[in-house]
């Protein structure tokens, strides 16, 4: 039971956090390209232990857009919750159910996110009259900058929540 109470407390704070981080970002001016909603979906991943953490990734950005107006609803929203299941999902799985490394898991999220924006950019794209390659390539060469910062600031927060033993490493 107190396992099962700590995962819905983390799911709780992520999604919170969803809607935090987010708005942090944004008043600085620094919102959509340091991708600030997968920050909580990442830690979520390898905090929480699989399939919970797919709940952070599907309803963080709905959740968001409701209560802020950012991201929008659709097509933005609906983008973001299928990055958000892909990241959170393969992260967790690879880290709790497989044991492969900390980096290992966290390069692969990444590259599963940034795939399913691709394949968000070929189904979406061509509702808004768009070429489904240049938007797809536009938001992924606009991502580097979050992506450099996940890099940097996902391994400095989880090594704090781990040395405080606010949960475990595993």
């Amino acid at each position: 039971m107190q396992n099962k109470t700590r995962q819905l407390t983390l799911i709780s704070l992520f999604l919170a956090l969803c809607i935090v981080v987010p708005i942090f970002f944004h008043s600085i001016g620094a919102g959509a390209i340091f991708l600030p909603m997968f920050l909580p979906i990442i830690l979520a991943g390898f905090l929480i232990d699989f399939p919970y953490p797919m709940i952070v990734g599907l309803m963080g950005p709905w959740l968001s857009a409701l209560i802020t107006g950012m991201p929008p609803l659709f097509p933005t929203a609906f983008i973001m919750s299928a990055e958000g299941v892909v990241t959170a999902g393969l992260i967790s799985y690879l880290y709790h159910k497989k044991h492969l490394s900390f980096w290992l898991c966290l390069i692969i999220g990444i590259l599963g996110e940034r795939l399913t924006l691709i394949l968000m950019g070929f189904i979406i794209a061509p509702l808004f009259h768009l070429p489904w390659k240049l938007f797809s390539l536009y938001k992924v060469m606009e991502s580097f900058p979050g992506i450099l910062l996940q890099l940097i600031l996902v391994p400095v927060l989880l090594k704090i929540i781990w040395n405080f033993k606010i949960t475990p490493q595993k």
